[in-house]
């Protein structure tokens, strides 16, 4: 029962990584991308209710959820490359974002791929929620067989 609770964690903490590998690897190698200077040109509010539970009553009751798409513009080499990435992370790391449109924003690019840009660059907590499992499963093993 104890290494199937442990296998089983370690198991779904790894698949969890492996989905989002595309994300963990963008978010590495945007730390080396170039900068340049971008332009919000449409801001779409993709909020979202869905039943849940939240801190402050029990029971299931409508939860909120906050999001805006922004589009934006930016020019590298003459050519003009349009982006809706905010971050490569999880859908909690986007939450932040508002912007309006007009604003100049910092865009940050791959070089080898201009058209791959990112307003929020580097590795975002969300891509790696995969750790929680594994972790619980390490600190569970160490509970269970310490003695």
């Amino acid at each position: 029962m104890h290494i199937t609770v442990f296998i089983g964690l370690v198991v779904c903490g790894f698949w969890l990584l492996y989905t989002t590998r595309d994300l963990i690897l963008l978010g590495l190698s945007s730390y080396k991308w170039l900068k340049t200077e971008g332009t919000i040109i449409d801001s779409q509010d993709n909020s979202f209710t869905i039943e849940g539970i939240n801190r402050t009553s029990t029971g299931v009751v409508p939860v909120e959820y906050k999001e805006t798409a922004h589009l934006y513009e930016y020019v590298v080499g003459g050519r003009t490359y349009r982006s809706s990435t905010f971050c490569f992370g999880g859908w909690a790391d986007n939450t932040g974002a508002a912007y309006l449109i007009g604003t100049k924003v910092s865009v940050y690019y791959d070089p080898r791929h201009p058209e791959v840009a990112v307003l929020k660059r580097g590795l975002q907590p969300g891509a790696l929620f995969g750790l929680i499992p594994i972790g619980a499963a390490v600190y569970w093993a160490y509970l269970v067989f310490r003695d």
